[in-house]
């Protein structure tokens, strides 16, 4: 099994993936999925229309042989008839006049062979000659061959151009005596313009443009649609990163969609269970816990000397602390506690007087917000505990903090700034300073605390509680995250530590 994971990435690192990779990022391959389905769907559909764009071509084809065809057939039809009426004697004399008129017109003495039909333009001069000559007829006609403005065999490229086309026709017919002439003429487009450059705008516009365009639209409009309990999924998932009781997943919808919605609410109903289950067994261990440290809290008072009673009771505050603060951190934030609007100032206020009323160096820095642009939508008591935890760390550690809270520049969050003049953390331990049961730096958290005759003149000895055990800015961590903000340590020039709590104005899922 330990090998499982190093060849899942020798997999996924193999030169081919790698080069797929660039390729489709060199191409704008989206990275949304709704995107890509979109592409796949346009790409396909021009890829169809590639394909069937040559019956427009055909068509275009017909168009530009059927006037010169018909006229030429009718022709060749006519002189037929004329040879058929004249005497024979006098054939030569009309063969040379015919000529003169257009109509190459010679005797053989048998047909050439046929040739396949391959276009309309050939189906069409066979029609025309069957339907003019009759039965009493027979005939042999050639392949019609098409020629651009410049008398140039017609291709794809001048089918576009040419604005009036000619058409090369031949055919062999027997008269009714018996006799075979060789009939070739040369017909036009009778006077008309074809306007190549308007029939090729109007083919991009119709069958290209508009098509993408409804495509594009239809995709976009059908893929989001498909797309929504996806979407949903997701969301569903980002709440539940940041508040387990939140609501259930709607079970409605296609069924793959309601397998889905079901996985996911059994799994959020498992983790709850899981998250109680745990709660409940600290809980008991905290109640248990609690006679034993209540007999040790009544012993220490028998003891004489008052150095080591106050040691003994700053040793039992410090336990009671730290079960209470994994309590905290195994329930998270209170699920049962509403959103409202919180006023940050007055919040900042009474958290610095709390803190001056144990001994901190705490003060509201004047420049903070003030009036309406101090509000922020969240929950109160978990805010104020957030804040609590910040300051009791920068009071532990340096004494004191100031505290100020602004506008970000966007103007959609606000930013709450703890400022001390502590030790500090060292830069490699900033990021694992927010992490469950972590403590950083020695220099940080060797301040003597044991001992109350080491405290300045005032003070009163704050417990390492919470801090002792590495959980205050984890909690601190957790509930900026579940109003959808963060929480950014750096050390401040100079020394100290600045402790950066950003938070949406509008509160959590405003965005």
């Amino acid at each position: 099994m330990s090998d499982l994971p190093h060849k899942t990435s020798a997999v996924r690192d193999t030169p081919t993936l790698g080069r797929a990779r660039r390729y489709f990022h060199w191409l704008g391959w989206p990275r949304t999925l709704s995107g890509r389905l979109a592409l796949i769907l346009v790409v396909g559909m021009l890829a169809t229309q590639l394909v069937t764009g040559t019956v427009w071509f055909d068509a275009r084809y017909g168009r530009v042989a059927e006037v010169p065809v018909r006229t030429g057939g009718a022709r060749i039809a006519d002189a037929v008839k004329l040879f058929d009426v004249v005497p024979v004697t006098e054939r030569a004399a009309l063969m040379e006049r015919l000529r003169a008129a257009g109509i190459d017109v010679r005797p053989i003495d048998v047909p050439t062979p046929a040739h396949a039909m391959e276009h309309f333009s050939d189906d069409l001069f066979d029609g025309v000659l069957r339907a003019q000559l009759g039965p009493d007829h027979p005939f042999v006609a050639r392949p019609v061959v098409l020629y651009d403005d410049a008398s140039e065999p017609l291709t794809l490229a001048t089918l576009l151009r040419a604005h009036a086309p000619t058409a090369h026709l031949a055919a062999d017919v027997k008269l009714r005596d018996g006799q075979w002439l060789s009939v070739a003429v040369v017909a036009g487009q009778a006077g008309l313009d074809l306007r190549p450059g308007a029939a090729f705008a109007d083919y991009f516009v119709r069958i290209y443009l508009m098509r993408i365009l409804a495509v594009v639209l239809i995709a976009v409009v059908a893929v989001r649609i498909a797309l929504r309990p996806l979407a949903r999924l997701s969301a569903a998932a980002d709440r539940l990163g940041r508040d387990i009781h939140s609501p259930p997943l709607d079970e409605t919808g296609p069924a793959e969609v309601q397998r889905a919605a079901q996985t996911f609410n059994a799994m959020q109903r498992s983790l709850i269970d899981a998250m109680q289950a745990r709660t409940a067994f600290l809980a008991s261990v905290s109640h248990d816990l609690r006679s034993p440290l209540t007999r040790l809290r009544l012993r220490a008072e028998t003891l004489a000397e008052p150095k080591q009673r106050e040691r003994f009771r700053h040793d039992l505050m410090e336990m009671e602390a730290m079960i209470a603060a994994s309590l905290d951190h195994v329930r998270g934030v209170p699920s049962g506690e509403a959103l409202r609007d919180v006023d940050i100032d007055a919040l900042l206020r009474a958290v610095a007087e709390d803190a001056r009323e144990t001994g901190g160096d705490v003060r509201v820095r004047e420049q903070s917000t003030a009036g309406g642009a101090g509000l922020v939508r969240g929950y109160p008591r978990t805010l104020r505990r957030c804040l609590q935890n910040l300051v009791d760390n920068a009071v532990r550690h340096a004494g004191g903090c100031r505290l100020s809270a602004n506008l970000s520049p966007q103007g959609t969050h606000l930013e709450i700034v703890v400022d001390d003049r502590g030790p500090g953390i060292p830069e490699a331990e900033l990021a694992a300073a927010v992490e469950p049961f972590v403590r950083t730096g020695a220099a940080r958290h060797d301040t003597p605390s044991a001992d109350a005759a080491t405290l300045a003149p005032g003070m009163q000895e704050i417990p390492e509680g919470v801090d002792g055990v590495g959980l205050g800015l984890a909690i601190a961590r957790t509930i900026a995250q579940a109003h959808d903000g963060t929480l950014m340590l750096s050390n401040r020039p100079g020394g100290g530590l600045r402790a950066v709590l950003s938070l949406p104005i509008n509160g959590p899922d405003a965005g």
